[in-house]
């Protein structure tokens, strides 16, 4: 077994089985696992998937990530995970099925950062422990195990496949980067943060994964380019698939004293079009706060978030209010901690950046010259056998490799082809011709790949630099932790809270993408003292395997204990009240689940627990008195229904869960009088209307009207 670690690097053929097998033993859900929280919503409800509506299977496109019109979105566009659900749900609607290609996608992701680790650097233990410490992430379970997850195991798969595709020639690495972003954007609005880090990772990358041509500037360049121009697309695309309105405030002008960078950000925006984001304080506190309080809180939280990744000692599926609410300071020590390490990574990434050129000078002037000599020492290191006070394989000098004339030739062709399309829409729009006439995108694609061509072509530098072995730390290290802090701090950032109010405060699924980064620097930091300790021994014990097995078991422990809340929606719940007891979601979503196994008792503590944890909270009222009137107390039900009513006069299925249980109970008739009194004080609101067709027609409905009233739990879209 050992063997098998040692004698292979983790390329995709030998890491991805025993990834696999990792990634089920740890996230496997129980076989008699039910949809749960946002599960019935995406699947059980969606017109998309279950093929209503008259909605053919590459409609995707025209509906978003919940199966809902341009019109009626909450801001999620996601049709590729729309596509692999609606093409799999013949083959079964268990929700046990539908997560079990998250796991496979999981350690693809895992499989493919090792690769490209090992690629980077030639280490394989490094390599190795970089997939590993991804795939075991025990703060990623909700996004694997959960099945909407599958957004961002997607999206992650086109961030992990763009890493690899700079591997490729500087002629076809910018296809390969432009198919994977627009692979990643399609699948999640997340993978637009590769449009500056798969740059940043190949001018960082460049010297060791392309020794002979370097050529880190212009790669940076390509790679920009082709993943600027996925996210140009995508935004096209979307904009003409799924016309959602503009949110409010872009429709409102700009006050007259605002600058040019106002209107540029106002313009991009509009370009952008992303549609109305939900705004509910009972999920996201935020929403209500300031925007000095606002960037306080979304510290706080990312701060609370990197210490999961390091130590996952809470693990949970919800954050709600109160549980992360309005800072009371904008300094207390976690928002502190939160910016430092906002700020902090991104300085010291230039610095080790810096560090890696001026090693790369120094070390030019002492190299090996390539031959037998620096095969037999690279032998040496690959056996393991060489002096233990030696801890890297010395660089040598590479034979510089000549011209390539067929692909200077090939271009010099495609480059003057592009610079003639270039100018021919130059001279036509210049003349006024019509503004259907675009040929710059071709000009533009053309440019690029001769640029490619030169890049590969032309003669390498003097003395190229290679490794005979491993790439020493002092080169390898500084290069993977700098993109590692850079791709952590960079793929967060749109999920912080800062930019923009997001519909949640906080959620774990968040750090799918941020992993990546934290998995380099973590391996690095695992694999550097391993080595440097490889030779203490405590107690018979070795040091180095002892942190490394620690980590990684914890890790994994706590990884497959919160799998296993997914078991079914009470399990689910149970936990997470007790993971976040502040939550008042949790415990009235617990109260729920214990009441549809008949313990009402339970239910009525914990639905009283919501309300206090959330007094404002229409929900939590009506659901108290739903219970209430279940345990045939329906006059004490009217006091909390009557405040539900008020502080949720829109809510149409709280009210007609409400006006129901009445009827059911016998005590509609009873509160005639008040209940036209709450629609007359809402004129125009759903209790309004509801209130009186109710009392109006209850015999011939017996109770609400069936159209109106809830969907009940497991049950899919009503028609």
């Amino acid at each position: 077994m050992i063997a098998y670690f040692s004698d292979h690097g983790p390329t995709l053929r030998y890491s991805l089985v025993p990834l696999l097998v990792l990634a089920f033993v740890l996230y496997t859900r129980h076989p008699s696992t039910n949809y749960i929280f946002d599960e019935q919503e995406a699947l059980l409800a969606n017109p998309y998937v279950n093929g209503m509506q008259g909605l053919k299977f590459f409609d995707a496109i025209h509906r978003d990530f919940w199966g809902l019109p341009p019109d009626g979105s909450i801001g999620s566009y996601r049709p590729i995970p729309d596509l692999v659900w609606r093409a799999t749900w013949g083959l079964s609607k268990h929700p046990f099925f539908h997560h079990l290609y998250n796991i496979l996608l999981h350690a693809i992701n895992g499989a493919l950062l090792g690769s490209f680790t090992y690629a980077v650097t030639k280490r394989r233990a490094l390599s190795w422990l970089a997939a590993a410490v991804f795939v075991t992430a025990a703060v990623l379970t909700e996004a694997v195990s959960g099945i909407v997850g599958i957004a961002d195991v997607l999206g992650g798969l086109g961030a992990t496949l763009a890493l690899c595709a700079l591997r490729l020639p500087a002629w076809g690495m910018p296809a390969g980067v432009f198919a994977a972003v627009l692979l990643g954007m399609f699948s999640k609005e997340s993978a637009l943060v590769c449009v500056p880090l798969i740059p940043v990772a190949a001018l960082l990358t460049a010297p060791t994964l392309h020794p002979h041509r370097p050529a880190r500037f212009v790669r940076l360049v390509l790679a920009f380019i082709a993943a600027l121009a996925a996210f140009v697309l995508y935004v096209e695309l979307r904009t003409e698939w799924f016309p959602s309105p503009l949110p409010g405030k872009l429709s409102e002008p700009l006050p007259v004293e605002a600058g040019d960078v106002q209107e540029l950000y106002r313009a991009f925006l509009v370009w952008f079009h992303q549609a109305p984001l939900p705004q509910d304080p009972l999920n996201n506190p935020l929403a209500k706060a300031d925007v000095p309080h606002r960037v306080a809180g979304a510290l706080r939280v990312y701060w609370r978030g990197l210490t999961q990744v390091v130590a996952p000692l809470r693990l949970s599926g919800d954050y709600s209010f109160p549980q992360e609410p309005i800072p009371p300071s904008l300094w207390g020590w976690e928002t502190v901690a939160g910016g430092l390490m906002m700020v902090g990574p991104l300085l010291a990434a230039l610095g080790l950046w810096i560090v890696g050129l001026v090693r790369e000078h120094q070390d030019a002037k002492r190299l090996l010259p390539a031959g037998q000599l620096a095969t037999a020492v690279a032998a040496l290191f690959q056996r393991g056998t060489a002096n233990r006070g030696v801890s890297d394989a010395p660089l040598v000098r590479l034979t510089p490799r000549p011209w390539r004339p067929k692909l200077l030739a090939a271009a010099a062709m495609v480059s003057m082809a592009g610079a003639a399309v270039l100018a021919t829409e130059i001279v036509l729009v210049s003349r006024g011709d019509p503004p259907w006439v675009r040929t710059w995108p071709y000009a533009v694609v053309l440019l690029v790949v001769g640029s490619g061509l030169l890049v590969e072509g032309w003669f390498s530098p003097k003395d190229p630099i290679g490794s005979s072995g491993p790439w020493p730390w002092r080169h390898a290290a500084p290069a993977l932790v700098a993109l590692g802090l850079v791709w952590m701090v960079v793929s967060y950032f749109p999920h912080s809270n800062i930019p923009v109010v997001l519909p949640t405060v906080r959620a774990e699924r968040f750090w799918y993408f941020p992993a990546f980064g934290s998995s380099l620097v973590l391996a690095v930091v695992l694999a550097y003292l391993a080595e440097r300790l490889r030779d203490r021994v405590v107690l018979g014990v070795p040091i180095a395997g002892f942190v490394v097995a620690v980590f990684l078991c914890f890790q994994s422990m706590q990884a497959y204990r919160h799998a296993m809340d997914y078991r079914d929606d009470l399990t689910f719940w149970r936990a997470t009240k007790r993971a976040v007891p502040q939550s008042s979601k949790a415990h009235l979503n617990y109260s729920v689940m214990v009441g549809a196994r008949g313990d009402l008792k339970t239910r009525l503590v914990e639905s009283k627990i919501a309300m206090e944890l959330a007094p404002e909270w229409p929900m939590a009222h009506i659901y108290t008195g739903d219970t209430l009137c279940r345990l045939k107390k329906p006059h004490e039900a009217w006091p909390h229904y009557a405040k539900g009513f008020n502080l949720g006069p829109n809510d149409r299925s709280l009210i007609a869960l409400a006006l129901q249980c009445l009827y059911d109970e016998g005590a509609l008739q009873d509160y005639d009088e008040k209940l036209r009194a709450i629609g007359t004080k809402h004129t125009g609101s759903w209790i309004a209307y509801l209130a009186v067709d109710t009392l109006d027609n209850y015999e011939t409905h017996k109770g609400v009207d069936p159209k109106y009233r809830p969907r009940g739990y497991n049950e899919g879209p009503k028609d």
